[in-house]
């Protein structure tokens, strides 16, 4: 009895197998059938999911996709704009690619859609016209003349703030080459792409220099180089700075190289001399008796030698040099400033013939005089004067005339001071009708006097 009911079990367990084999093999060769005619499951076709689709589903879903197609377009600046199929008389153009691609999966082998991933690029073709096409991009915002700004060169400028020139960068601009636009166009209406970025597909002019161009950056530190120099004048007592703010507008940047504009730098250092030279300028002048007067320029006072100065500055700014100095003088007073006559003077009162010796603000000698022959027209000049040198044992020569001097003292040309040995007296009226050649007729012992306290340079003031 035991051995009976096993055999049973037996048999039914085998029975109970074949059927499982049998549902399975009828299960799996009814799939099979299914992908006859559909695609296996991971199928992916242009990167879209077509698992268990169709040929003429896919179809379907291509043509729902082609309806929702629109191309935007993106360039510079934000700019973009779009291409509607419509716009075009877009339509797919469809292959037989979808039902090769069924032909390549064998529907008994359905099982391996479940072990890997099956990917698909076909060509997508579409047609549409080309001449509605080429109006469109005609009409798009990129070709617009108020939308396009052509590209400028990266350049040299002078930065205030940090007080430097720097290589200010290019600017792209939005000139667009509009045939390698209509191409980027066209290729990715061709290939049913959703997007196309212009300037990623190099359709866009760019600048000729950049920032990174090698001549420029030499131009900028060459430039560099001369605003770098500090040089500080003491201008007869003026401070005066010359420093990158100012050297800045010295500069001129060409197109391949750096230069200093001389004629500028010229006028800079003319435009000093305008305010701190004296020489040739009036002054006001207290004189011993009181009275403020206005002398006449005469032949006195600090003089800038221009031509000179503007060689040297010229030089130092080239070389980048810091430094104080003072300008090159072709003529120069006894003390810095307007007031330049100082405290050590000779005071000549031409109206009342009375001479004053000044050192250091103290009165040493006062001396009467004879000064121009007034009657003759020759009236000795009033001005301030430096002593252009002093000497011994002169010979004073003129047209008629050859007198020897103990002390010459010339101040104006060949009117100085000097002694008159052959006058009896000095002062008063004398230069009215007998006075000298112009010169200032001294007695003996007063010029030498004056004589040993002078110098070259030594400011003579006369007036009337």
């Amino acid at each position: 009895m035991e051995g009976r009911k096993k055999s049973l079990l037996k048999k039914i367990g085998i029975t109970a197998l074949i059927v499982s084999i049998l549902l399975l093999m009828v299960t799996y060769a009814g799939l099979s059938l299914f992908f006859e005619n559909h695609y296996y499951y991971h199928t992916r076709i242009n990167g879209d999911d077509y698992s268990y689709k169709t040929p003429v589903e896919a179809e379907a879903m291509i043509y729902e996709k082609l309806q929702e197609y629109s191309l935007e377009i993106e360039g510079r600046e934000g700019m973009h704009d779009i291409i509607m199929p419509d716009d075009i008389d877009l339509k797919y153009i469809f292959s037989d690619s979808l039902i090769e691609i069924k032909r390549e999966q064998n529907p008994l082998l359905w099982i391996l859609g479940f072990l890997k991933e099956y990917s698909y690029d076909i060509p997508q073709l579409v047609e549409y016209n080309k001449n509605i096409l080429d109006q469109k991009i005609d009409e798009l915002t990129f070709f617009k003349p108020e939308n396009i700004k052509a590209p400028s060169d990266a350049y040299i400028t002078y930065s205030a703030e940090e007080k430097c020139y720097v290589v200010a960068g290019s600017s792209p601009g939005t000139a667009i080459i509009k045939e390698k636009a209509v191409q980027a166009i066209k290729e990715a209406i061709d290939n049913m792409e959703e997007t196309v970025n212009l300037e990623e597909k190099g359709c866009y002019k760019v600048a000729a220099i950049d920032e990174d161009n090698e001549e420029l950056n030499k131009m900028a530190d060459q430039a560099n180089k001369y605003i770098s120099a500090e040089i500080t004048y003491n201008w007869n007592g003026g401070l005066v700075a010359v420093d990158a703010d100012v050297i800045c507008e010295w500069v001129n940047i060409e197109k391949n190289k750096v230069t200093l504009d001389e004629e500028k730098i010229k006028e800079f250092v003319a435009e000093q001399a305008k305010k701190y030279d004296t020489y040739g300028k009036n002054r006001i002048f207290h004189t011993t008796d009181g009275r403020e007067i206005e002398l006449k320029s005469g032949a006195y006072g600090w003089k800038t030698d221009q031509k000179a100065e503007t060689e040297t500055l010229i030089k130092a700014v080239e070389n980048g040099e810091t430094q104080s100095r003072e300008p090159a003088y072709s003529y120069t007073a006894a003390q810095a400033g307007q007031k330049d006559i100082g405290d050590s003077y000779v005071e000549i009162d031409l109206s009342n013939q009375r001479l004053y010796l000044y050192v250091e603000g103290t009165i040493i000698l006062q001396s009467d005089f004879v000064s121009g022959n007034a009657s003759r027209g020759w009236n000795t000049p009033a001005g301030v004067f430096g002593l252009t040198y002093k000497a011994r044992n002169a010979v004073l020569r003129g047209e008629n005339y050859e007198t020897p001097v103990n002390y010459w003292m010339p101040f104006n040309g060949n009117i100085g001071m000097h002694d008159a040995t052959w006058r009896g007296s000095f002062g008063g009226q004398i230069y009215q009708t007998n006075g000298s050649h112009g010169c200032i007729n001294l007695p003996l012992e007063n010029a030498k006097i004056i004589y040993e306290y002078v110098y070259t340079g030594f400011p003579v003031v006369c007036y009337y």
